[in-house]
């Protein structure tokens, strides 16, 4: 199988077993500056560093994304969580958006509705970049290092962009798992549009992603549910960056979350096309490189025709590891845990 974010999907199923495993590689240090990062492996391969226009079968210019930058209303940037260089690059991204005189707003995927209050309470006394992470226990989340996003979190104060929580709680999440959709609360399935359920090759898409990207241990019982808490976050995000993009004195808003949650096919853009189908949209993987892969072609799946990113920007790798092998007695221990089907539910 391809190597995954296997750290963080480990992190979700945990949460809806309620387990209290860590799977996180670093706490948040919180201090003045960041964390030293290795090397990126494989930095010389063909494809690092550049641009590949999916819908187009060419390469593309920085140049271009700015230009895109320029119109959008709705920007997802996407990342492998524990890469730094996907970090700096969205920080690039941000900063000419300010250059441009863009005015949007921010929402990270890792910030749950919870750390709002404690958020706002920070930056309204003045906090910096470097104590943000501290100031909403970011440590105790499960996400790679505070340091690692820092950059982002820098350039979004300095240029007036609010920063905003785009997740869904954990007791949310496994409600949702149990019970399916409805768990959101009263009408808020019908409000998302979550009521319509997602056609049969999407659904098999996402169920073939889950079983992947958690090494194909899980039993069946458990892909419906984990199925509908993608929905249920997704389209949450998708709401959060409409409401965001139309708050007074914005003019756009910008998504920081996984590859997964940003790809057009079957994430956050596939609610946006049904829940604001005008907006204007700019869908951007970062997407690690395979030392023996270097046809951009391989690495761009698709579904019903539709590419999942408008622009994918190779970097090298973090590691190599075999995060199956590496992760192997915590996958059986939740797979262990994992309920029997006539204790799960769907969307």
């Amino acid at each position: 199988m391809k190597l995954t974010e296997l750290r963080i999907a480990g992190l979700a199923l945990a949460a809806l077993l309620g387990s209290c495993a860590s799977w996180t590689d670093g706490g948040d240090r919180g201090d003045a500056s960041p964390a030293a990062t290795a090397p990126l492996l494989h930095a010389d391969h063909p494809l690092a560093g550049r641009i590949w226009r999916p819908a187009e079968g060419r390469f593309a210019t920085a140049g271009e994304i700015y230009a895109s930058l320029k119109t959008a209303e709705l920007v997802l940037l996407g990342e492998k969580h524990d890469n730094p260089e996907h970090h700096r690059i969205q920080a690039l991204l941000l900063r000419e958006m300010a250059t441009l005189r863009r005015r949007p707003a921010v929402v990270f995927e890792m910030l749950t509705t919870g750390q709002q209050a404690p958020l706002d309470f920070y930056l309204a006394g003045a906090g910096d970049a470097a104590g943000l992470g501290a100031a909403v226990g970011w440590a105790e989340s499960g996400w790679p290092d505070w340091s690692i996003y820092r950059p982002i979190a820098e350039i979004a104060l300095a240029a007036d962009m609010p920063v905003l929580a785009g997740g869904l709680e954990r007791d949310v999440s496994r409600a949702v798992s149990k019970g399916g959709v409805d768990a959101l609360g009263p009408g808020r399935a019908a409000a998302l549009r979550l009521d319509q359920p997602p056609p049969d090759d999407m659904r098999a898409a996402m169920r073939a992603e889950v079983h992947d990207s958690h090494c194909g241990v899980l039993p069946e019982s458990m892909l419906d549910p984990m199925v509908a808490v993608t929905l249920a976050k997704d389209a949450t995000m998708a709401e959060k960056l409409i409401e965001s993009a139309a708050s007074s004195g914005r003019d756009s808003a910008v998504l920081i979350a996984g590859n997964g949650h940003v790809r057009a096919d079957y994430g956050v853009p596939w609610h946006l096309r049904r829940l604001a189908a005008a907006s204007r949209r700019l869908g951007i993987g970062m997407i690690e490189v395979v030392a023996s892969e270097t046809d951009p072609v391989g690495y761009v799946a698709q579904v019903d025709g539709r590419f999942a990113y408008d622009f994918v920007w190779f970097t090298g790798r973090v590691d190599d590891e075999d995060p199956c092998a590496a992760f192997a007695d915590q996958l059986q221990h939740l797979k262990e845990r994992a309920p029997a089907p006539a204790e799960s539910g769907g969307n």
